[in-house]
């Protein structure tokens, strides 16, 4: 018999389908439109910005017969904590023109001098008055709040006034009228013919509670103060404006022997404006025996006044 075709091998089952793909339905259109409009808007929901990125500067206007070296340890504390400090003796101290001195003239160059080159560069200022600086400062100050600054169309301008062991002056008063009888107390030593002040005792009057070695460096710091200056009337100040409402504070010395806290509480009591007060267990010279808690008390002030 004729050899049978061999069998013809099984055919193949068909290959076997590959695994299913399952792909992402296309979102509906509404959604892929609300997904589209999140992204735009993100950025614009994140944390605000700070209000001002850059810190306030504070001008510190010295006392009679100091200077900026007096306060180089407050000026250290603040400077770490990254803030500008601005300072320049006044022309009434160590004056070769002493009979030519006052507080208009104090106030002129404390004006020129420290304020305007800052606020003209629209830079935020915080005013730290010492003792007589007082007077001055706050006769500069006046017109230059960062509120009558904002209204007038213009940048930077003084966030607010901290006078620390400082006068209080009224316009027309000067120093000495503040003072009982309105005559100098007896640690004045007054030369009629050079028309300049010295002090007698200062480490009693001004640093009775610092440290010796750091009174006696002081001490020799001190200058001549013009006399005119302290018997001149003072300009009107900026501290009763209703601009410093809420942005006034004064720094208390209990132990004070230059300006006596019963006269210091005075002023603030009978200034008939509120004011932020905080009272240091120091004498008239708290910048020195206890710097951290003047510098912390300025510091929260700049950050409860800033804008």
């Amino acid at each position: 018999a004729p050899n049978k075709a061999p069998n013809k091998a099984p055919a193949r089952m068909a290959a076997e389908s590959p695994s299913p793909v399952f792909l992402p339905r296309p979102l509906p259109t509404l959604l892929r439109l609300l997904f589209v409009l999140l992204l735009l808007v993100a950025p614009s929901i994140q944390s605000p910005p700070p209000k001002n990125m850059s810190k306030p500067t504070i001008v510190l206007v010295p006392g009679a017969w100091h200077q900026p070296a007096h306060y180089s340890a407050l000026i250290g504390i603040l400077e770490s904590a990254s803030y500008e400090v601005v300072t320049k003796r006044l022309p009434s101290v160590d004056s070769s023109t002493p009979t030519q001195q006052s507080v208009p003239n104090d106030a002129t160059f404390i004006e020129k001098h420290l304020l305007c080159p800052l606020v003209d560069q629209g830079k935020d200022v915080l005013l730290l008055m010492h003792s007589y600086g007082g007077c001055p400062g706050a006769d500069a100050a006046k017109g230059y709040s960062k509120k009558e600054r904002t209204v007038a169309g213009k940048k930077g301008g003084i966030i607010g006034l901290v006078f620390m062991a400082a006068f209080l002056a009224n316009e027309g008063d000067s120093l000495l009228s503040k003072l009982p009888n309105q005559e100098y107390d007896p640690w004045v030593v007054w030369n009629k013919e050079t028309s300049q002040l010295n002090v007698s005792d200062p480490k009693n009057v001004f640093y009775n509670d610092v440290n010796d070695e750091v009174a006696k460096v002081a001490i020799s710091q001190l200058k001549l103060q013009s006399e005119p200056a302290l018997s001149s009337p003072s300009g009107p100040p900026a501290w009763p404006d209703s601009v410093y409402d809420g942005k006034r504070a004064y720094i208390q010395t209990a132990l004070d022997n230059t300006i006596p806290f019963v006269a210091q509480d005075a002023m603030v009591t009978y200034s008939g404006v509120k004011w932020d007060v905080t009272k240091l267990n120091t004498g008239h010279s708290p910048f020195l025996s206890q710097p951290q808690a003047v510098a912390d008390f300025v510091v929260d002030r700049l950050k409860a006044y800033d804008y």
